[in-house]
């Protein structure tokens, strides 16, 4: 992969492919960007502003194609997010049952697009409170059904 490639690369990792946005980055005109694009003047310059301005592509990688395009340290850090977001839906995943129709709804949106959820500490403890009334319930009623058994069981059962 040449160094156009791993250009385009850098783009759709930063911008989306969009290479105006890209350029405005860096402060290059979408010619300049293009010209790069098409393997004109790509010199050490352009190399330079885009590992100062984006520091977490690997250089390695960007001068040789030699290892991954972020660096290891970015690498890192994208995966602790995920695995924070991951804990984070976890332990509200738990409330589902106990959330209103509205909360559900953001709840949802929140993890289809892949935002931190956000609810204020109120509502959490709110769900708390309706999820221990909720299990308080089913435990009530399981220890009314096992005494029902319980009972059903003791009961002299007919001769034949």
């Amino acid at each position: 992969m040449d160094m156009n490639r791993r250009l385009q690369d850098i783009i759709k990792y930063k911008t989306g492919g969009r290479q105006t946005a890209f350029a405005a980055l860096l402060n290059w005109s979408p010619q300049y960007l293009s010209k790069l694009l098409k393997g004109v003047d790509f010199g050490l310059q352009p190399v330079v502003s885009i590992i100062e301005a984006l520091p977490e592509i690997n250089a390695r990688w960007f001068l040789t194609g030699q290892g991954e395009m972020l660096s290891d340290e970015k690498q890192a850090d994208l995966r602790r997010e995920a695995l924070e977001h991951v804990y984070q839906v976890m332990e509200l995943e738990r409330f589902i049952p106990v959330m209103t129709p509205d909360e559900l709804r953001m709840f949802e949106r929140q993890v289809r697009e892949g935002e931190k959820a956000d609810f204020s500490p109120d509502t959490i403890q709110s769900w708390r409170e309706r999820l221990n009334v909720r299990e308080r319930e089913i435990n009530v009623k399981f220890a009314t059904a096992a005494a029902k058994s319980d009972e059903l069981c003791r009961q002299k059962t007919a001769k034949r």
